[in-house]
């Protein structure tokens, strides 16, 4: 109890400005379900902070791949984005580095298309 006394103002603040951002004042209405409590293993209370968006928590999948991004452009899609899956059985032998290459050139551009067809509709939509 010693830590959240500690804390309290801070924490108040936190939870008011957190109603504030989603309340419609209009209609004198709160829809709390728009506020998500997000806990972190490892962080102390006054590390606590109020995030007006979306926290996407999502592991690195590459070491080199940089921690933080400032002003991200994300699309959240609601289909598969990966290559299409062949309906038989099929055996690929690569042999050389040039067929290596070949297939990692093929993959690229099916996601370079992919992702060109995403900006497409993106675009049109507004």
């Amino acid at each position: 109890m010693g830590f959240v006394n500690r804390c309290k103002r801070s924490l108040a603040e936190i939870a008011v400005k957190a109603v504030l951002a989603v309340a419609d004042l209009e209609r004198k209405d709160v829809n709390l379900d728009l506020i998500k409590v997000e806990g972190k293993v490892g962080g102390k209370l006054e590390d606590t902070e109020l995030i007006y968006g979306i926290v996407v928590d999502k592991d690195m999948s590459h070491p080199q791949m940089p921690k933080q991004i400032e002003d991200a452009q994300i699309a959240i899609l609601t289909c598969p984005f990966e290559p299409p899956k062949p309906k038989t059985k099929h055996k690929v032998d690569i042999d050389t580095v040039e067929k290596f290459q070949t297939l990692r050139l093929q993959e690229q551009k099916y996601f370079d298309d992919m992702v060109q067809k995403c900006k497409v509709g993106f675009l049109s939509f507004f």
